[in-house]
């Protein structure tokens, strides 16, 4: 077998993101010396995007193994098997925990080690079902979800759970042309104040707290406009469009623009002028990331990761989660503050290119897969580690 190539296996139900981190990753690896591969459970915009890079990517449902669905279980396994064969994969990596059983288990069949990429919060319960095949290393995305993870789940990652940040990629600073150009096409007027919500449209963001603070904020700062730029995937816009009749019933219609979802989105963040990530739960907060690569500032949640990449009172402000009246103070003081917000801005971008940039990345994820696939060189094969 080829000692560097890595068969990563993504659920990818659609592209948010576990999918965005994982592109990140593939792009990140180029001349470390890993070969990466790829099997996405869906035929998308995720696995066009892998084969815009150049690297192949097979196509196969991904289901874990149920006693009431044991068929689409193991086709799932078996389609692992095949892809992993078919590529002479060494190492298999898991993006997520939902994709992890039939990757666990076609890696144990074949004898090589697995990873689990652990993105979202779960129950020991569920950890444990998920996890049943043993997997080599457990990947968090932020210290503070694996402390989580531990308490929750006693021993099972306690040896094997690691933490690697996802990257983010630093944007091109945008003139103050191109942030009027993009607020035109937008439908922002040039003259308001933007704060966004960015990324998935889901209860844990935070969404209702966003839009109560919005009207809390409006009443005394006409000249701020709300933005969401993301959608709710998951439901086809159901949950956005509640959103939507929430801010009509409020009479803020004319104060709010929902963007939708934007492949571009890393991009556009530089139309507006503060970002708010409200998130009850967060495992790392992308979206806060992509906000401080952006050259904008933070007002986000004291929960899970976002204390690890926003840091209270240089890059942004941090408040209590489930507090309208504490997020809508703290974008109040950004509001009113243009000095603040620019002085932020500078320093979160420059946070998101030394710790978080591609290339740290990839040397944590270039390390840990030498770090498992060392005991393999010494004893002569892979399968060591699973043994």
């Amino acid at each position: 077998m080829t000692s560097r190539r890595v068969l990563y296996v993504a659920w990818a139900p659609f592209f948010s993101g576990a999918e965005r981190a994982l592109l990140l990753t593939l792009k990140s690896l180029a001349g470390t010396g890993y070969d990466p591969r790829v099997l996405a459970g869906t035929d998308g915009e995720f696995s066009a995007e892998v084969r815009k890079l150049g690297i192949p990517c097979d196509v196969a449902p991904i289901a874990r193994l149920e006693a009431r669905r044991p068929i689409a279980g193991l086709r799932s396994v078996a389609a692992v098997l095949k892809s992993a064969t078919r590529h002479r994969a060494s190492l298999v990596h898991a993006n997520e925990v939902a994709s992890y059983q039939p990757a666990g288990y076609a890696a144990r069949v074949l004898g090589v080690p697995a990873i689990a990429h652990v993105r979202f919060v779960d129950t020991n319960e569920g950890f444990r079902w998920f996890l049943r095949p043993r997997f080599s290393r457990a990947v968090f995305v932020s210290r503070a979800f694996l402390e989580a993870a531990q308490a929750e789940a006693p021993g099972l990652f306690d040896e094997r759970g690691v933490v690697i940040y996802d990257a983010v990629e630093p944007q091109p600073v945008w003139t103050d042309q191109q942030v009027a150009q993009c607020r035109r096409e937008l439908g922002i007027p040039a003259d308001r104040l933007a704060v966004a919500l960015t990324g998935q449209v889901a209860e844990v963001k935070g969404i209702w707290d966003f839009v109560e603070s919005a009207r809390l904020l409006a009443a005394r700062r006409p000249e701020t406009m709300f933005v969401v730029l993301g959608d709710d995937l998951q439901t086809r816009s159901a949950l956005r469009l509640s959103m939507e009749a929430r801010v009509q019933k409020l009479g803020l219609s004319e104060r709010f623009r929902f963007l939708g979802f934007r492949r571009d989105a890393p991009q556009i963040v530089q139309s507006f002028d503060v970002v708010a990530v409200p998130s009850h739960v967060e495992p790392l907060g992308l979206a806060a990331l992509e906000a401080m690569a952006a050259g904008r500032p933070v007002v986000g949640s004291r929960v899970g990761g976002i204390p690890e990449t926003v840091v209270d009172g240089e890059t942004g402000l941090l408040v209590e989660p489930r507090r309208p009246d504490s997020l809508a103070a703290a974008l109040d003081v950004l509001v009113g503050d243009p000095a603040l917000r620019r002085r932020m801005g500078a320093a979160g971008r420059q946070r998101a290119e030394a710790e978080f940039a591609t290339d740290r990345h990839a040397r944590s994820v270039q390390h840990l897969y030498d770090e498992i696939l060392a005991p393999a060189a010494v004893h002569g094969g892979v399968g060591s580690e699973l043994a």
